[in-house]
């Protein structure tokens, strides 16, 4: 390391001002302040009290040579490297204990055979090379000068011209933009084709040769790794793999920042009547980040959607009631602790989160919505893991899981060894969250998750809407509409009430008001006239119709309705529509196809909500002839010995025998 010390004319740095010692006196020093010539005394007890707090640095002349040596320990250097600094030091210092030294042969050559002789050197140095050892030491008064740089050898330019260049740099670009699998052969081949095509427009001398394939595979070797990956996957997989990681969101109590997302389960679940399997449902969660406790979730068959989040939401802001005990003797030891309104959601930039509904929502409860930036899942970590949690280490568990790749399938058959409805799954999810996962040391927190939710909730008081009717006010799909003498149309559907009178007589006809409804129930709406804070209750004329469907339902009925040749305004006509869909519902669960079966199963309405929500048809129809053939496959799967071993053993492991009969074990 170069040494540095307090001498006439050794220039310095001192928080942020340059000087130079001009002359010593004793204990006193004299110094020039570079940046304006001005005098300044000063004592060496002072500056060396500086130098030990770290505010003197020494400055380096702009004359100065750079330096020839790495600035690495001697530590880091290789073996090889090491004995060699070794050798040349011992010739060094052989030549620095003979005193003064003239630098002629005559007398550096017996100092350099002693010293071989002594260090067992077959290769002695030359009196030259000495010399240049002694000079670069002398100059940096470093040792590490004396490091061999045999890296450093050769010639470090390209010695392709320019343009040869260029077109290999796009004969890369364009064959990694047809394969990302693009092989050195490939590109080698389109960057002859490409001199080739040059040289047509080039005479003589400035015709390009083209150079070796072993050359171009040198200079894409020269390819920094963080530039290989843009080609071979793209920016955004480069930017994810070639980051740094830094420290996460911080939180100081519940419900300070939870987290929302989608993922579609790696479990296949059957049908309550038909007993096939319906597909996987697509899981809504939002987790509270200080607890890393799971505050509400919706299950549904319709994908990701605006009504799934709210769904969701809702049933995390309300206090929790115990899912159904569907399986005997499967009771959940532990209730569900989590309610309240959080102050913000952390979310994607997935449609269904970017819609005036949830915003709506979030400025009627104060909830502040942030929203991460483009493919960059690690804003929001702590749901990604524990979407990963809930498929490897419990839905992977179960009878019927399709695991996380198809490959690791085999010879398994999830949609055959499906044996658990939407509400067993409820309740089997519910008792593993709280009874399992809840009480397990989480590495992130070095806690429980319970024991984080109830130590946060002792400092806490969670907020809770007025009554359940204002929240469901506020918890809704958001939209405008005109007022109109008839009351109001929504989707095709007439709400009209007395209470609309008033809003009617102060406004008139065609003022924008308003309007929440519940996707799930078209029954009624929630009307805000201009300036008013509270909505008014509004009921659809045709509750029979209405009353219990869901807007998925609404819309098939209406296309049905458009297919029969009808108005869809016709009372008597989305009747009739609705009874061809239910029947039409009733057979699709039972196709062959398990998409046409999933498809059925979001038109019903199956929800984590509603498990057995059904669209009841006017007319009974009879029950499809498929229904025997599952039954029969169900009692077979259920009567496998092997069953019982596929549920995780800390659950009461159930099992169905052929009657259809759940039995805990």
């Amino acid at each position: 390391m170069a040494s540095f010390s307090f001498r006439v004319g050794s220039t310095f740095e001192q928080d942020g001002t340059a000087f130079r010692i001009e002359r010593l006196n004793g204990e006193d020093v004299i110094l020039e302040r570079l940046q304006d010539g001005k005098t300044v005394l000063s004592s060496m007890d002072e500056l060396l009290k500086s130098y030990s707090e770290g505010r003197i640095s020494a400055l380096i002349k702009e004359t100065t040579a750079p330096s020839p040596f790495s600035s690495l320990p001697l530590s880091m250097l290789t073996d090889t490297q090491r004995r060699e600094v070794m050798r040349r030091r011992a010739y060094l210092k052989a030549m620095s204990d003979e005193g003064r030294v003239v630098f002629t042969r005559e007398c550096l050559r017996p100092i350099i055979a002693r010293t071989a002789i002594a260090i067992s050197d077959k290769l002695p140095p030359s009196v030259t090379t000495l010399w240049r050892w002694h000079r670069r030491h002398r100059d940096f008064h470093d040792v590490r000068a004396l490091v061999p740089r045999l890296h450093a050898r050769g010639c470090r330019l390209h010695r392709q011209s320019p343009r040869v260049t260029e077109l290999l740099t796009d004969a890369v670009n364009e064959a990694f933009a047809a394969s990302p699998r693009a092989t050195g052969g490939m590109i080698y081949a389109r960057f002859a084709t490409k001199i080739v095509t040059e040289n047509l427009s080039r005479f003589g001398h400035e015709k390009l040769s083209t150079p070796n394939i072993r050359t171009v595979y040198r200079l894409l070797q020269r390819t920094e790794a963080y530039d290989q990956v843009v080609l071979r996957e793209g920016k955004a997989e480069a930017d994810r793999r070639f980051r740094i990681f830094k420290a996460g969101a911080r939180t100081q109590n519940i419900l300070e920042r939870v987290e929302a997302d989608h993922t579609p389960l790696d479990l296949f679940l059957i049908d309550e009547k038909t007993w096939l399997p319906l597909g996987r449902p697509t899981l809504t969660i939002y987790i509270d980040h200080y607890s890393r406790f799971p505050i509400g979730y919706y299950l549904s068959y319709g994908g990701t959607s605006a009504t799934a989040v709210i769904g969701g939401l809702r049933h995390a802001i309300l206090p929790k009631q115990p899912a159904a005990e569907v399986i005997p003797n499967l009771k959940v030891e532990h209730r569900w602790p989590c309610y309240g309104r959080p102050d913000s959601l952390v979310l994607d930039n997935g449609m269904e989160f970017l819609g005036w509904d949830l915003e709506s929502v979030a400025m009627d409860l104060s909830i502040y919505l942030q929203f991460c930036p483009k493919r960059t899942p690690r804003f929001k970590g702590t749901i990604e893991r524990y979407l990963k949690t809930v498929n490897y280490f419990f839905a992977h568990q179960i009878p019927g899981t399709s695991m996380a790749r198809l490959q690791d399938r085999g010879d398994y058959d999830p949609q055959k060894h499906a044996v658990l409805t939407l509400a067993e799954f409820k309740q089997v999810f519910e008792k593993w969250l709280l009874d399992i996962y809840a009480q397990t040391r989480h590495r992130g927190i070095q806690t429980t998750p319970w024991a984080k939710w109830h130590e946060g909730a002792q400092r806490r008081v969670r907020e809770l809407p007025g009554d359940l009717q204002t929240l469901k006010r506020r918890i809704g799909r958001v939209t405008e509409r005109s007022l109109r003498a008839d009351g109001i149309n929504l989707k095709g559907l007439r709400y009209a009430d007395d209470r609309l009178l008033p809003i009617l007589k102060k406004w008139g006809i065609g003022t924008k008001v308003r309007v929440v409804y519940d996707a799930e129930d078209l029954g009624d709406i929630q009307v805000w006239a201009p300036e008013e804070n509270d909505p008014v209750l509004v009921l659809a004329i045709d509750q029979d119709y209405a009353r219990g469907l869901t807007l998925i339902q609404h819309q098939l009925i209406r296309r049905q309705t458009l297919e029969n040749g009808k108005d869809i305004e016709d009372t008597e006509a989305l009747r009739i529509a609705k009874n061809q869909i239910a029947v039409s519902l009733e057979t699709l669960v039972c196709h062959r196809k398990l998409r046409t079966r999933r498809k059925a199963a979001a038109g019903h309405g199956i929800t984590s909500e509603n498990p057995e929500a059904r669209l009841k048809p006017t007319v009974p129809a009879s029950p499809p002839k498929s229904i025997k053939t599952a039954k029969s496959v169900r009692s077979a799967i259920a009567s496998d010995a092997h069953l019982e071993d596929a549920l995780p053993p800390s659950l009461a492991v159930f099992s169905l025998n052929s009657s259809g009969v759940a039995h805990a074990h």
